[in-house]
């Protein structure tokens, strides 16, 4: 099944895209009925305004005058067929200028102001009333051409909405002295202009977006050539080269990823070399003992007698056996350099279980092997296989060069953090200024008697630098023979006294 890749570049993109739209969005909402209230108290108070210069300038000399039809006030002509044509058919003066026509679309058409008025006149009319307290009945003394020849709303001063046959209109009504003026002005307008103001805020800013998304898109990529140009390093890279990659101008962002890949190319250097070593010391240490079992072999179908014979093949097995332990020496020293198969296992039983398993070999060749365990398991996280060798290994040393009769001691405590394993022995011992080459895979002190590989204590070194641990060479009691002290950290809890 096909893994579906996220892209960097559209992630951000579209999260920029996502957040832009969102914070503009709701600022342009809130900015519109923010917008909104306030025009509708500015509208409020230019109806009231309006009202009260009606009042002034004209209701009080028509309140006692004989009117036999209403006063209508019209609007000039031009101004009354532009509304009428954009009402009807929606259309915008095909003569308008460019700037506006361009307005038309962005904004809405552009409001016609000219000399004789302004169109939005058409949107607000007014209506003069006689009271019908006085009156007996209310009779229409004036009105705007744009309004009813019905009221606008009862006789009730103050502000209120109505439905009127071509829509909302909003009305206040003022009561001056025997009469009533109602000042009314279409919900529409209001709506469209608080469109227009919506449309104002928002197109610079849905214009501004797609700006900032194009040069937020070149800074991303921008911002991301560097890793087009690490894959090309890496991909232009020959299989031999494992020099680390150069860290210089490199962004803090991709730093962590290229000190990653420079300890990954630091590891599988260490690996090749590690087995470059093996393949080359097996061609080495093997060439000696094939040889030998090469001669011992043609010496046996040699052989004149049976004696002869039977002597060749027992050399010939003494040489089979060293071989087969030194290519399992060889293989234990590989593996100890991967340590794969790592889980929590108790050290004290690996120690216990080391030491049932040499018991009898120990015991036949003449030595007592002793041992003294606490009684903390000694956890932690490690390959038991590893563990198991490096036990081995020690036991092994300690039966190898010691004498016979005498005693092999294998000590296990606890101290805090650490475990302390040690194997004591009776041996010549080591001199002091060998103590770190013997550490040196194959190699074995001169003129020593034992028939070891000379890589029992490099398998113990490496095991023990895989789990962080250390190793020390000692004199034995009383400067007699020696005692390999091993420093284990442990992962169970702390022992407290």
């Amino acid at each position: 099944m096909n893994m579906v890749r996220v892209s960097i570049r559209l992630l951000l993109l579209a999260g920029s895209a996502i957040i832009l739209l969102g914070v503009l969005g709701l600022t342009t909402w809130l900015s519109m009925e923010a917008g909104r209230d306030e025009a509708g108290e500015l509208f409020d108070a230019r109806l009231a305004t309006s009202a009260r210069v009606l009042d002034s300038l004209m209701a009080r000399q028509i309140e006692h005058a004989t009117i036999n039809a209403p006063l209508v006030m019209s609007l000039p002509a031009p101004i009354r067929e532009e509304a009428r044509k954009r009402e009807h058919t929606g259309e915008s003066d095909a003569e308008a200028p460019l700037a506006w026509r361009l307005q038309d679309w962005l904004f809405g058409h552009h409001d016609i102001e000219t000399p004789l008025g302004h169109e939005y006149e058409t949107h607000i009319a007014y209506q003069i009333w006689s009271d019908p307290a006085s009156a007996g009945e209310g009779a229409l003394l004036a009105r705007s051409s744009s309004a009813p020849t019905v009221p606008f709303a009862p006789l009730r001063a103050g502000f209120s909405d109505h439905a009127l046959e071509d829509g909302i209109w909003r009305v206040f009504v003022l009561q001056s002295g025997d009469v009533w003026i109602q000042v009314g002005e279409r919900a529409d307008a209001r709506e469209e202009l608080a469109a227009k103001l919506g449309w104002a805020t928002g197109a610079p800013l849905l214009i501004g977006l797609v700006i900032v998304l194009l040069l937020t898109g070149l800074l991303i990529g921008y911002g991301l050539a560097p890793l087009s140009e690490l894959a090309e390093r890496i991909s232009a890279r020959r299989p031999q080269d494992d020099q680390p990659l150069s860290l210089s101008r490199v962004p803090a962002e991709i730093l962590p990823v290229l000190r990653a890949l420079n300890g990954l190319f630091e590891r599988v250097r260490n690996t090749l070399e590690r087995e470059r070593r093996f393949i080359d010391s097996a061609a080495h240490e093997l060439r000696t003992p094939l040889a030998a079992l090469r001669i011992h072999a043609q010496n046996a179908r040699r052989a004149d007698d049976d004696a002869q014979r039977d002597k060749s093949l027992d050399h010939l097995l003494e040489g089979v056996a060293r071989t087969v332990h030194l290519t399992e020496q060889m293989l234990a020293h590989s593996r100890a350099g991967r340590m794969a198969g790592e889980t929590a296992v108790s050290l004290r039983d690996v120690v216990r279980d080391a030491v049932m398993q040499r018991r009898p070999g120990i015991e036949a060749s003449g030595h007592l092997l002793e041992l003294a365990a606490c009684d903390d398991d000694c956890s932690l996280i490690a390959d038991p296989t590893g563990l198991s060798s490096v036990v081995g290994n020690l036991i092994d040393n300690a039966q190898r060069y010691a004498p016979a009769g005498t005693a092999i001691r294998v000590t296990l405590a606890r101290s805090g953090g650490d475990a302390l394993l040690s194997v004591t022995d009776a041996g010549p011992g080591i001199p002091v200024e060998l103590r770190e080459r013997v550490f040196e895979p194959y190699y074995r002190i001169p003129g020593s008697a034992g028939s070891g590989t000379g890589l029992g204590l490099a398998i113990v070194r490496e095991v023990l630098e895989r789990l962080g641990g250390s190793i020390a060479l000692k004199d034995g009691p009383a400067g007699i023979g020696t005692c390999v002290e091993l420093t284990i950290p442990l992962t169970g809890p702390v022992a407290t006294d």
